[in-house]
């Protein structure tokens, strides 16, 4: 039976190499590569090839601060508690909010390797959204006149729908403006993310693949890139969408449809915080999609009904304030050509975009993805990849995806939790344990090498 058990498990191990294999080429290729971009077309602006350094020459500079040691510690409790099969064990509230604080600790400790700068430096930076505030309009103006005064805008609020500057301004409004309430933001929208993720792939692909998932989303190496991003909190609503259309697939009668109207609405409103969130659809429809083809089940039409309006009312009141997402989307389109993007050529980027999503992602997401043969997993795997594919083969994304995509990464990155499948024994492997700590450690030797410009 032992034996058995060995060889099902090792099966998948020819095409856990083969990826492997293809993974490290393609991080070879695009650092090679990239730095030959960078010395040929410095307007390419990358610095850090495949990813993005605050200086656009040479975004590498190993620091070494408190936080480090600190983290390596985290992270081996981390791994010990999973070693110990305390994930397996818990409570669910006790799961959750385990991993929501310690994603939150994880992240606010990375960005602390470069000093309090590291954790407002994305928020007051004058290229970003607070920058704004000073030189917006009254509300119904600034929704009116976005696309005729984009130009009036820093860089990062011209490649946005005006969605999280009005979240800003309400924010300054109630007394909440300035940099440290964005970072306060910032870091619960870090601690939501985990919380809806597990949320969404419990009832998904059930409990015991919410347990495995759950530690490679508190050390997940994109954390590197949360603290302090706007982006953070677009990954946070994401993932609170996809979690109230995933509850709302599993219920019946008037509480499916409240919470299909409210993933509906929540998911309207990640289209006005990002035009990805048009794509991110993608993987709250892959749930949507698996439910309507199931057998021996009712159809949930209701729920996607009430989603559709839900997200249907969003688009509306934009549109009467003024504003068409399509019209955003083509000065967007048009803005962003007149920038870094003229000098940053497809050749590369077909290539490097990808090596800059598996450095976010890290390595154990590439070994586990292979031994993951449960179809649930694989709806939800799916549309994260469908959504993260079409945005690639779109061309309009040419680097920064390992910011651009964070909405997309938590979804990917529970596939790590597939080295849990070649143990014998469900929980008493050394492999999961071990996958945890290099992804945590690969996370901190990654935020202590690189300077980032977000």
């Amino acid at each position: 039976m032992i034996r058995r058990s060995i060889r099902r498990a090792l099966r998948p191990l020819p095409v856990a190499v083969a990826a492997i294999a293809v993974a490290a080429w393609v991080l070879w290729w695009s650092v090679v590569e990239g730095r030959a971009q960078q010395r040929e077309h410095p307007g390419v602006k990358l610095g850090a090839a495949p990813l993005v350094g605050r200086d656009q020459t040479g975004g590498w500079e190993w620091r070494f601060a408190w936080p480090a040691p600190v983290l390596v510690v985290f992270v081996a409790v981390l791994a010990w508690t999973v070693w110990r099969g305390s994930w397996a064990r818990c409570s669910r509230p006790r799961l959750l909010i385990a991993s929501g604080v310690g994603a939150a600790v994880f992240g606010v400790l990375l960005a602390l390797i470069d000093g309090v700068s590291g954790l407002t430096y994305g928020a007051d930076h004058n290229t970003e959204y607070l920058a704004n505030l000073d030189r917006m309009p009254p509300a119904g103006e600034f929704v009116r006149t976005f696309v005729d005064r984009i130009n009036d805008y820093t860089v990062h609020a011209r490649g946005h729908p005006p969605g999280f500057l009005l979240q800003l301004r309400l924010m300054d409004r109630m007394g909440l403006g300035g940099v440290w309430p964005l970072v306060v933001l910032t870091v619960l929208s870090v601690a939501v993310t985990p919380v809806a993720v597990l949320w969404a792939l419990r009832r998904t692909a059930g409990d015991e693949w919410a347990r495995r998932a759950a530690p490679f989303l508190v050390v997940a190496p994109f954390a590197v890139w949360t603290v302090t991003s706007g982006d953070a909190v677009f990954t946070a609503v994401g993932a609170v969408g996809t979690a109230l259309i995933a509850e709302a697939l599993h219920r019946r009668g008037r509480i499916g449809l409240v919470l299909g109207l409210a993933g509906g609405v929540t998911l309207g409103w990640l289209m006005f915080l990002t035009y990805l969130g048009a794509l991110f659809l993608a993987i709250p429809g892959a749930l949507v999609l698996r439910s309507l083809l199931r057998r021996h089940e009712p159809r949930p039409w209701g729920v996607l009904l009430a989603a559709i309006v839900g997200g249907g009312l969003v688009i509306v009141g934009f549109a009467v304030a003024g504003f068409w997402w399509f019209d955003g989307v083509d000065i967007t389109h048009r803005e962003y050509h007149e920038g870094s993007a003229q000098f940053r050529e497809w050749y590369y980027f077909r290539v490097g975009n990808i090596g800059a999503a598996l450095m976010a992602l890290g390595p154990a997401v590439v070994l586990g993805a292979a031994w993951v043969r449960d179809r649930r997993m694989c709806w939800l795997l799916g549309g994260a990849l469908v959504a993260l594919g079409a945005s690639h083969l779109s061309t309009y994304t040419k680097a920064e995806v390992e910011r651009i995509w964070l909405p997309f990464y938590p979804f990917l990155i529970v596939a790590a939790a597939g080295a849990a499948v070649v143990s014998t024994r469900r929980w008493g492997t050394w492999l999961l344990p071990a996958a945890v700590m290099v992804q945590g450690v690969y996370a901190i030797v990654l935020q202590s090498a690189l300077l980032t410009k977000w």
